[in-house]
């Protein structure tokens, strides 16, 4: 006996739908987002000439650069079935994260009475399994109507292939952002998405979700040490906004403060119109009995403060948000682990994300 004998509930156990069309979710009638690598094998948030470049540098960037974190499949249809089909890299392998945050995916449906997009399922598959194809729709037996779909891609893993299934006689069309402007996050595992239990949690969805716009997912768990190559790389994606959230990796020695500088010029290179929010780190739990950690954490609060500070006087547009006031009361609440967020961290951060961005004057209503 297991759970699944007793809560059937637990299986998410959907009819699989037979007869569908089968196609990539590269192919035009999919909107492929958060991602510049979309004609290179694979679902990368760097692409192979990125990655040859920050390789010798930091080859964790280079390797990570190839997971799927933050990328999304919007499109509209009419299809009653929804399924994929997906081949990854890895089994999965994590012990602070969900099987579906890892390796799986979340269906996001427009509902109008919302006026929002709201979970619709998640793509559950077996263990130890590298492919997997399931059925994600629960309009099989509802009216044929046209609806507009968000798919979110795995958090920790590459995915190599991904197609979508849908009636062989449904419409399917994609479907942008209701604002042009792009916004890239620069971090570590957290904005990567650990430990959210599933992708549509992660920071850059939730964020993307709430500006209805393209958000860039540049989380590098573990090695986000602010490289001026990596600067260079950012410059040149087109982002009218940038969030640095790079100190629980940079800021345990002294490499965020001899790196921040020159990374931030070499961004600013190429997007010298680019506003720019510089992040402290939220709370830990170890901040109460972690000392070193506890002290890095306020010396680099008033680098960071102070960098934005003179970056500001040089004309260009660079703010600083305080992470250590992000949660409020008893901060284990906020956490996975000690040190990565869960849902509840997550979403407080994007929110935070949202507010900072919003505090620009510009293109947000």
């Amino acid at each position: 006996m297991n759970v699944f004998t007793f809560d059937p509930n637990m299986t998410g156990d959907l009819p699989f739908p037979t007869g569908l069309k089968w196609r990539s979710a590269k192919e035009p009638c999919f909107g492929l987002y958060g991602t510049d690598a979309g004609e290179e094998a694979g679902y990368c948030r760097l692409t192979a000439a990125e990655r040859d470049l920050i390789r010798p540098l930091n080859d964790g960037e280079a390797w990570f650069g190839e997971h799927s974190s933050g990328i999304s499949v919007r499109f509209e249809t009419d299809s009653a079935a929804i399924s994929v089909r997906v081949k990854l890299r890895d089994k999965f392998n994590m012990t602070n994260m969900t099987q579906i945050g890892q390796c799986g995916m979340d269906l996001y449906v427009y509902d109008g009475r919302a006026g929002d997009f709201l979970l619709h399922e998640v793509a559950r598959y077996e263990f130890d399994a590298t492919e997997y194809e399931v059925p994600l729709s629960h309009f099989l037996h509802a009216p044929r109507t046209p609806r507009k779909y968000i798919l979110h891609l795995p958090l920790y893993m590459a995915v190599g292939s991904l197609e979508i299934g849908l009636d062989s006689d449904a419409f399917v069309r994609p479907f942008g952002y209701e604002n042009s402007v792009r916004v890239g996050i620069y971090g570590t595992s957290i904005v990567h998405g650990c430990a959210a239990s599933r992708p549509g949690l992660a920071p850059a969805a939730v964020l993307s979700r709430a500006l209805h716009a393209e958000v860039l997912n540049f989380g590098f768990s573990g090695v986000a040490f602010m490289e001026r190559e990596m600067g260079e790389i950012l410059g040149k994606r087109r982002l009218g906004y940038l969030i640095v959230d790079a100190e629980p990796n940079a800021g345990v020695d002294e490499r965020l403060r001899d790196n921040a500088a020159p990374f931030l010029d070499a961004f600013f290179a190429s997007s010298p119109d680019a506003k720019v929010v510089l992040y402290s780190r939220v709370p830990f739990a170890l901040d109460y009995y972690d000392d070193y950690r506890a002290r890095m954490a306020a010396y680099y609060r008033t680098f960071l403060r102070r960098l934005a500070a003179q970056y500001r006087r040089a004309g260009r547009a660079v703010s600083f948000a305080d992470g250590s006031k992000l949660f409020r009361g008893n901060i284990g609440e906020y956490s996975t682990d000690g040190i990565h967020p869960n849902d509840i961290g997550m979403r407080a951060l994007a929110l935070s994300y949202e507010r900072e961005i919003r505090r620009f004057q510009g293109e947000w209503r």
